[in-house]
């Protein structure tokens, strides 16, 4: 089997890496890729529009397509290879609203009775601003469509929802994050957690647990990022969990879906949970794996992700039996962090206060080849090659650092002595992450 991987990242760099070890697969390439995933041995094109990718995939004649970003699959990706009957993974561009509009999603949600915070929707700043002066509770604040996972900005107090309401319509404005509206809801406090389903459409078959960790910095302070670290399994993983989501989250929604909207919902369905009084309540939906869970969860499948992919683009996925690994991952961060700023002529004008603001790029990376493999798997995502330099960081999250043992703190302690091999200028990684809170 020849498979086309379209992705880049981290999560990118996972999911390939699973097809290469898969035994039922001959050749992978990736669209675009990245160097980490040349490493691996896998051919990576530069290609980037989908009718690109398209005629890529006949020209090559590949068996089976993979869509890993929310912005290919917002695009039409699926939807061009279906009109070919060319075999793909991933929802059509009307499915993938789930994702790319957080309003409709909560409202879809509402309707189906599925359980979400309080909220409102507003396409006005003032009216929002008097909506969180009145409502008497702390809140959330998001753009509406896609923002690369910075879009969600939890508010202590009214000052910092009055400030994010403001980030976001300035962003929107901009053009940096998707939509005109902003979502207000009510802050939840509970155990946060990502469940992810493989579904065909009809039938669900649910992946491991993961816990991300989205906070920029040690005991989840700071502002959201994509994500600094994850780790699988999750101590509330288990039948009972599997079967409460299912039942009172994700099977209304698939069927909902279908059944109200005529949309059927096909791939990876992400669902950002938090359990309050026992009960799961959304967050969000997106529409493909996550980033950094698809780094420990992956590494977990034993199951070949062929015969996934194709029992879901078949509609053949319930009578697929899927096996997981016990074994604990833990993926740690490498980031961009606090550098000065140095001019063309070499002077100094200030520091990039690294990620998520703004960071500098370029600069190389040492103590990549000391990594144990037979330990530690490194996933690369902002990493690019230079003639002179070699590996640079072009990114601000640069590195996914995966350790492996058979207790989580084997697997964090893995991925913490072999990050501290790596260096790169202003490099910084949370000193927390697989620890509970």
């Amino acid at each position: 089997m020849k498979v086309l991987v379209i992705d880049s990242g981290g999560r990118g760099h996972a999911i390939a890496w699973c097809f290469k070890n898969d035994p039922n697969v001959k050749e992978v390439i990736c669209i675009p890729g990245n160097e980490g995933i040349k490493r691996d041995g896998i051919r990576c094109v530069s290609i980037k529009s989908p009718l690109e990718i398209l005629q890529f995939a006949k020209d090559e004649r590949i068996d089976l397509a993979f869509v890993g970003p929310e912005s290919y699959l917002s695009e039409g990706t699926v939807n061009l290879f279906n009109e070919e009957k060319l075999p793909i993974v991933g929802p059509t561009k009307e499915a993938s609203i789930l994702e790319s509009s957080k309003a409709y999603t909560k409202l879809l949600c509402r309707e189906l009775g599925i359980p979400v915070a309080e909220f409102e929707i507003f396409d006005d700043p003032e009216d929002a601003k008097d909506y969180v002066r009145r409502v008497g509770y702390q809140v959330v604040v998001k753009a509406d469509g896609l923002a690369q996972g910075k879009g969600s900005i939890v508010c202590s107090d009214v000052d910092d929802a009055l400030n994010a309401i403001d980030t976001v319509f300035e962003q929107q404005a901009l053009g940096n994050w998707g939509g005109d509206r902003v979502v207000i809801e009510k802050r939840l406090y509970g155990r946060e957690l990502s469940f992810f389903y493989f579904t065909d459409g009809y039938h669900l078959v649910p992946m491991p647990v993961a816990q991300d960790f989205k906070r920029a910095y040690d005991g989840d302070q700071g502002p959201n990022t994509g994500g600094m670290g994850a780790y699988s399994p999750h101590p509330m993983e288990g039948a009972e969990l599997t079967e409460k989501v299912t039942s009172i989250v994700a099977k209304p929604l698939i069927n909902g879906f279908r059944e109200r909207r005529g949309i059927l919902y096909k791939g990876i369905l992400y669902l950002g949970l938090i359990i309050v009084d026992g009960i799961p309540h959304v967050l969000e939906v997106n529409v493909r794996h996550g980033d950094p869970e698809a780094e420990v969860i992956l590494p977990r499948l034993k199951t070949p992700i062929s015969e996934i992919s194709i029992a879901i683009v078949e509609g053949k996925l319930g009578g697929l039996d899927v096996q997981w690994s016990r074994e604990y991952f833990c993926d740690v961060v490498a980031a961009a962090g606090r550098t000065k700023q140095i001019t063309k002529e070499g002077k100094s004008k200030g520091w990039y206060p690294g990620y998520p603001g703004r960071y500098g790029i370029g600069y190389p990376i040492a103590g990549l080849d000391s990594i144990n493999p037979e330990k530690c798997k490194i996933f690369f995502a902002g990493v690019s090659y230079h003639p002179e330099k070699g590996l640079v960081t072009s990114g601000g999250r640069v590195l996914h650092v995966v350790g492996k043992g058979q207790t989580l703190a084997e697997a964090r302690n893995v991925a913490y002595e072999e990050i501290k091999k790596i260096h790169f200028e202003g490099m910084r990684y949370r000193k927390d992450i697989g620890f509970i809170y």
